[in-house]
């Protein structure tokens, strides 16, 4: 019984690792392309929304074995509110702003914004350190969300 959960477990990971790959591949495919048409055309936004975008997306990959393992769960759905509001709401409001100050809703100086856009590191490293704060923020929110049930149904 043991050899036969780990294969499906060596199974599913290797799926998992596979369509993860796939994405990131796929997807950062589309941005390149977007970036190229935003050359010929002028037209930022889709690029720039594709690039804040993406790393939430791929957040959300990454949590996603942690929302099945919580869906396969007996209990109350629960939302640790000081994980989200410390660590997942800078990183939100960080992953937010380029997309604010490109669709151009807010024409406001936002604090923190040009350290959100990349400004304080400059050149390469602002698009590290969006998309890290992208992959953070969509993480955070998700593994956020948990079921609690009672002791004995979930040890027994």
């Amino acid at each position: 019984m043991e050899n036969k959960r780990n294969s499906i477990s060596i199974l599913f990971y290797t799926g998992y690792v596979f369509l993860l790959v796939l994405t990131i591949f796929f997807g950062l495919k589309f941005q390149a392309s977007l970036y190229l048409n935003s050359q010929e055309t002028y037209e930022v936004f889709p690029y720039y929304l594709s690039k804040s975008i993406f790393p939430l997306i791929i957040g959300v990959f990454l949590a996603a074995p942690h929302l099945y393992k919580t869906f396969t769960k007996t209990g109350k759905w629960k939302l640790d509110w000081v994980k989200l509001i410390v660590v997942g709401l800078p990183f939100i409001y960080l992953s937010i702003v380029p997309i604010l100050y490109y669709s151009e809703v807010l024409d406001l100086n936002l604090p923190f914004s040009s350290y959100a856009m990349g400004g304080y590191f400059g050149g390469s490293a602002s698009t590290s350190f969006e998309t890290i704060n992208g992959i953070i923020a969509s993480y955070i929110v998700l593994t956020s969300i948990n079921k609690k049930g009672s002791f004995l149904k979930d040890c027994c």
